[in-house]
């Protein structure tokens, strides 16, 4: 089954199309999951708008199958235009819809999920700013789309020192290009307030920045053994993945290295989200698979044993399927 997403054909792009549905089917045969929580006003005015222009039954979860899956082809224009990988493939798509699929509340249309989408269009923009001739724009675009973010989902100022860092590694130290991240950041935020202070609802928006001053950011995880599961699938391929990228990191080019690097960073900012996710690790996970999933792209995109890592990926979908249809 992988050999088909080891390249980049149409092929492959028509089999990651077909991919996704499949998996994200069982909203269809299963109760529907709890409901998200929107601690943005941002947030409630899209899902509102969404809610009073319903057209089709599980609208909320086909519009989450679209989004999913552009994120995941983004994901793979990423691998592709920046080199990540040692080869062009759609594997790290895969891997993505995957990872975002695994529990059936990751199913529905989320704020988390629709904020990603700012997340991996800002990390896209800060793998071009090395060799870049106007890394100002570059971390500009990266600020405002964290901030366009942040709108979704509050917790998503924690990568805002991730932002910083990525922008000191790719280019260098230069006061101008934090200020600029910073101010990119809060632009959304003001054009935001000044339209709820024109309709009146200004003490609301307040309000709900003041409700992400005073959570907690590291929360118990509150993960079953049963749910864990089948991360004593994914956490040994992801050590093993990240072993072989090392011992082959100084045979990338610099720009591959400086993206790879800047990506395991991501993955630190990964796990904060997940632990500060109020409403459980679940929610969090979207972030946190964005990193992941080249991270498990890099271990699977060789044919080396290739009958391990066959097996590997379909116990991976077994438990998926499982969690889905019978763990309630």
């Amino acid at each position: 089954m992988l050999e088909l997403f080891r390249s980049n054909t149409l092929f492959s792009l028509i089999g990651l199309v077909l991919f996704t549905i499949l998996v994200r089917l069982a909203f269809c045969f299963t109760p529907a999951p709890i409901e998200p929580i929107l601690n943005t006003p941002f947030a409630v005015l899209i899902f509102d708008w969404i809610k009073a222009h319903q057209l089709i039954s599980y609208q909320n979860q086909i519009l989450a199958i679209l989004v999913v899956l552009v994120q995941g082809l983004l994901i793979n224009y990423m691998s592709s235009s920046h080199n990540v990988l040692y080869k062009d493939t759609v594997l790290p798509g895969l891997i993505y819809v995957l990872l975002n699929s695994i529990y059936p509340e990751q199913l529905q249309l989320t704020p988390q999920l629709l904020a990603n989408t700012f997340i991996i269009l800002m990390l896209n923009r800060l793998c071009f700013l090395y060799e870049s001739s106007q890394p100002l724009f570059l971390v500009f675009d990266a600020g405002m789309l964290l901030g366009l973010g942040i709108l979704l989902d509050y917790d998503l100022i924690i990568y805002l020192p991730f932002i910083l860092i990525s922008v000191l590694y790719m280019t260098s130290f230069n006061l101008r290009y934090w200020l600029v991240a910073i101010f990119g950041i809060i632009i959304p935020a003001y054009f935001l307030g000044v339209l709820f202070y024109l309709t009146n609802h200004l003490n609301d928006f307040l309000v709900s920045f003041e409700y992400s001053l005073h959570k907690s950011y590291f929360n118990p995880i509150g993960i079953t053994w049963a749910e864990a599961a089948i991360w004593f699938i994914i956490i040994p391929v992801f050590v093993f993945s990240t072993i072989e990228l090392q011992l082959n990191f100084l045979r990338n080019k610099v720009k591959t290295r400086r993206v790879q690097l800047i990506i395991l960073i991501m993955l630190v900012f990964g796990v904060i989200s997940v632990l500060a996710e109020n409403q459980g690790y679940i929610f969090g996970l979207t972030y946190f698979a964005v990193g992941l999933s080249f991270l498990l792209a890099n271990y699977f995109i060789r044919s080396k044993r290739k009958w391990l890592k066959e097996a590997l990926f379909f116990a991976i979908l077994v438990c998926m399927f499982y969690y889905q249809y019978f763990y309630s």
